[in-house]
């Protein structure tokens, strides 16, 4: 039990943290959102059911904020292998354009360009690496609002991840079914991974994140 108080006071701590360098920017009008990718895409290298469905509640939380302010938005994703199949585009690349052909703004809509900035070489292959880069654009912005459409069954982890990179965002699911994230697996070995032993996945300093890249890296 000692090193589930311990990491429950590390916990609280950077939640703590978050939720205070979020009361600074909440006068701010601009907003981003980031909207998880998801592979494997359509073999036409369009988004799959889950990541649609995701990027259709992008579009209509970039309208409702728009008539706030200025809204930014992140397709995160370098292009994934799922198997023996490679994905003929990145994920950025696929629901970038998605975005922009539903009318969002192409000045407004960002992808590759986050995730060198921020990933270089190193590429964007899981969840850490999103709220990563996310997180940074986000600290390095003018922005307000930061939201988040995920996956139901990797909120928690997700949240988890932003809590690590020292912001709090408002989470939103698009939820379909199948669902690419098993609720179980998440519960029982993903969040007790982020909880107690890696919460950032480094690539370079985390095998988790060397594992990834491994399995989906082309």
């Amino acid at each position: 039990m000692a090193g589930l108080d311990d990491a429950r006071q590390q916990w609280q701590r950077r939640y703590t943290a978050a939720t205070a360098f979020m009361a600074g920017r909440a006068g701010r009008a601009a907003a981003l959102i980031e909207v998880a990718a998801q592979h494997p895409l359509r073999a036409d290298g369009s988004p799959g059911p889950e990541f649609e469905a995701r990027l259709r509640l992008g579009v209509r939380l970039y309208a409702e904020f728009a008539e706030r302010g200025p809204v930014e938005m992140y397709v995160p994703g370098s292009r994934h292998r799922d198997g023996g199949t490679v994905d003929p585009v990145s994920l950025s690349d696929a629901g970038g354009a998605f975005l922009r052909d539903a009318g969002i703004p192409a000045e407004s809509v960002h992808g590759e360009d986050l995730n060198q900035r921020y990933r270089g070489d190193d590429g964007v292959y899981g969840s850490a690496d999103e709220c990563f880069v996310t997180a940074s654009y986000y600290r390095d912005g003018p922005f307000g609002p930061l939201l988040a459409v995920v996956s139901p069954g990797q909120l928690q982890r997700k949240m988890l991840h932003y809590l690590a990179f020292g912001v709090l965002p408002l989470l939103h699911t698009a939820p379909t079914l199948p669902m690419y994230h098993d609720p179980v697996g998440e519960v029982f070995d993903a969040i007790p991974r982020v909880l107690t032993e890696d919460p950032d996945l480094r690539p370079g300093t985390s095998a988790w994140a060397d594992h990834l890249r491994a399995a989906r890296r082309p």
